[in-house]
């Protein structure tokens, strides 16, 4: 079972406090010792300190709407395997409130933390967009999204030009500004596979001050099993053409290959929207327990597993990194 709904800005249509859920299978005896993964390979590419880039400029309202969604359509590059046993369930960030005076005063469905990503792809020469969401670290600067959309894996390269972050885009709105890159990575296996169990990355960003100070962040959990309750965010192309925040609450499957679906119907545009565990309508943020990587047919949508090695070994990488 699964419901679909469109996030407006009305105090009057907040979702249900039944979103935060319970997971399927228990998240029991939860380690809140941060970091410490078991190391995995991690690529990234990092700009030169203070460089700046064209990025808010060359996104014009018109360019915007133009930008196409980041497809993503393959459940893997290879056959699909067993996952390996689940891990047990352990934190790497606590969510946060922005820094100027707690919460916002105006009541939005939607989360502020949650946006989209605006890039020329390296592949293609195109405008594309994705989604993303600002997960808290010691740096205040990352944001959390699909690695395909910073890189489109074996052979090719990283998509760098004009890549821009909008917290809260909503109908070419850009309520809390926009964010320039300094870093971009992925896990290593993204860039030698493509296999959909790496597909998420992150990125470190700057503009006139810290992210998570403008509009806070959302924790981030590894390991538990592989059946929750998610409510998941982003801006799928095939709902509103992707203006508009929309959330899908369900539950979540095993779909082997170390990675998890759910049946959302969501389209292009929702790639690296987050897969919220106890998300809470009333502050607007969670903690990030996936990213929305590929569609399967018409309606299943999948998310790697998020494992300590992979995701928390990008967490740890670069938590601690300032421009």
């Amino acid at each position: 079972m699964r419901t679909s709904r469109r996030l407006l800005a009305l105090s009057a249509l907040i979702l249900p406090a039944v979103l935060a859920g319970t997971p399927a299978q228990a998240a029991t005896n939860i380690d809140t010792t941060l970091g410490a993964a078991v190391p995995a390979g991690v690529t990234s590419i990092e700009r030169e300190a203070g460089s700046t880039s064209q990025a808010a400029a060359y996104w014009t309202a018109d360019r915007m709407a133009a930008a196409t969604p980041a497809d993503e359509v393959e459940k893997s590059a290879g056959p699909i395997a067993q996952s390996p046993a689940p891990e047990q369930v352990r934190r790497f960030a606590e969510a946060v409130a922005p820094k100027d005076g707690g919460d916002f005063n105006t009541q939005l469905n939607e989360s502020i933390t949650v946006g989209k990503i605006f890039y020329t792809s390296s592949t293609d020469g195109r405008g594309h967009y994705c989604s993303a969401s600002v997960v808290n670290s010691t740096a205040r600067n990352m944001v959390f999204t699909a690695a395909h959309c910073v890189h489109d894996g074996p052979g090719r390269d990283w998509h760098t030009a004009n890549w821009m972050f909008v917290p809260s885009y909503r109908n070419g709105a850009q309520p809390y500004g926009t964010w320039d890159w300094s870093t971009l990575a992925v896990p290593s296996g993204w860039i030698s596979t493509r296999e959909r169990q790496y597909d998420v990355a992150i990125a470190l960003v700057h503009g006139s001050r810290s992210i998570v100070d403008a509009v806070g962040a959302n924790g981030l959990l590894t390991g538990g099993g592989r059946e929750y309750h998610y409510d998941i965010f982003g801006y799928p192309s095939n709902k509103d053409s992707g203006q508009i925040q929309w959330v899908c609450s369900g539950t979540s499957r095993d779909a082997g290959s170390n990675r998890i679906e759910m049946d959302c119907g969501f389209g292009g545009g929702s790639s690296g929207g987050p897969w919220y565990y106890s998300y809470n309508n009333t502050t607007r943020r969670g903690d990030v327990h996936g990213v929305m990587s590929y569609s399967s047919g018409s309606n299943t949508n999948g998310s790697p597993y998020f494992s300590a090695a992979v995701v928390g070994t990008l967490y740890d990488t670069y938590a601690n990194d300032t421009w």
